[in-house]
């Protein structure tokens, strides 16, 4: 009997207990963006989100200045006629040039040539066609993109897009797991979470389409080979190391990890709520008993969590799992 993939992201679930900000707006316009295998339910929902809630998400976009993802706010209708003046006011008192001018041309477009924007139609159950496709992430996702992916799709953020190979990350921790089940000299390549990655979760997360534009890595430790190297084993998917850590997320913020109601787990000397930490690649500096990670505060830590025992029971640490991977976009 085929096994069934667990639903590490529940769309409905983990959108309504999320926050109104920025990323939630981001969250429901990559979603629509690539909608397949998207309820009908939930297409609703972020739909109505964007047109109801969203817009007050976009003095965010205007203070970081992301002036990238405003086409995409005036085709989800967050910004509309209605409510363009007070953007313009906003992104005029603080000084964000660039912005203004550009609200100041969709705001004539809005109200001399709309139907020359791209405006996305309405979805409306029983009457609009919901048979989207899976589609491949774009040659020119940019770092900070959202894409959807999996058999059950979850969110996964691009960190970096070297000529069409993307380094994906998910976007959440989706599950809570121990990294090893033995101290002595823990290894990225030997761990239990490696091999629960690609025994457990790759086979039955993934279309046959993203296995096949997966590259293969060669891990030894925290160095990463794209070219297939004497003695190490091959892996699909693995954890960044110390140092990508930081430098694809520069700021503790941007580095903290929401941990979905999967990964939550009962039985952890300590409980994750909304952030978690998650797990890296690079051994603790005792180099036997941890592994770094990050902290749910977005710190990372390198003395390391416990990969088996805490030293006083016998539960292991299970920390934040967020596997990375490169992508060949053809």
């Amino acid at each position: 009997m085929a096994k069934i993939p667990i639903r590490y992201y529940d769309e409905l679930r983990e959108f309504t207990r999320m926050e109104d900000c920025a990323e939630k707006t981001m969250l429901a316009v990559s979603r629509l963006e690539n909608p397949y295998n998207l309820t009908d339910e939930n297409w609703v929902m972020y739909q109505d989100y964007l047109s109801k809630t969203a817009p007050k998400t976009v003095p965010e976009f205007i203070d970081n200045n992301r002036l990238t993802c405003f086409p995409l706010l005036v085709k989800y209708k967050v910004i509309r006629k209605v409510n363009i003046n007070k953007m313009v006011d906003y992104a005029h008192t603080n000084r964000k040039m660039d912005i203004l001018s550009y609200l100041l041309n969709v705001g004539n477009d809005l109200r001399n040539h709309p139907k020359a924007l791209d405006i996305a139609p309405k979805f409306t159950p029983g009457k609009s066609e919901n048979n989207a496709e899976f589609k491949m992430p774009s040659a020119d996702a940019r770092a900070g993109d959202i894409v959807w992916l999996g058999v059950l799709p979850m969110p996964w953020q691009v960190l970096e897009n070297k000529n069409g190979r993307l380094l994906v990350i998910s976007k959440y921790a989706f599950d809570c797991q121990a990294y090893n089940n033995t101290f002595y000299r823990v290894r990225w390549e030997n761990s239990a979470v490696c091999k629960w990655l690609h025994k457990e979760f790759l086979p039955l997360h993934f279309t046959d389409e993203i296995k096949d534009a997966i590259h293969p890595v060669y891990i030894d430790e925290d160095n990463l080979y794209m070219e297939k190297t004497e003695n190490l084993p091959e892996s699909r998917l693995f954890f960044l190391n110390i140092e990508e850590a930081r430098k694809y997320f520069r700021t503790d913020e941007e580095r903290r990890a929401r941990v979905t109601i999967v990964g939550r787990r009962k039985i952890l000397w300590q409980h994750f709520d909304v952030y978690a930490h998650w797990w890296l690649r690079t051994p603790s500096l005792d180099r036997l008993a941890g592994a770094s990670h990050v902290l749910a505060n977005g710190d990372t830590a390198l003395h390391g969590g416990f990969v088996v025992s805490n030293g006083y029971d016998r539960f292991y640490d299970h920390f934040g799992v967020r596997p990375a991977m490169y992508l060949d976009i053809k």
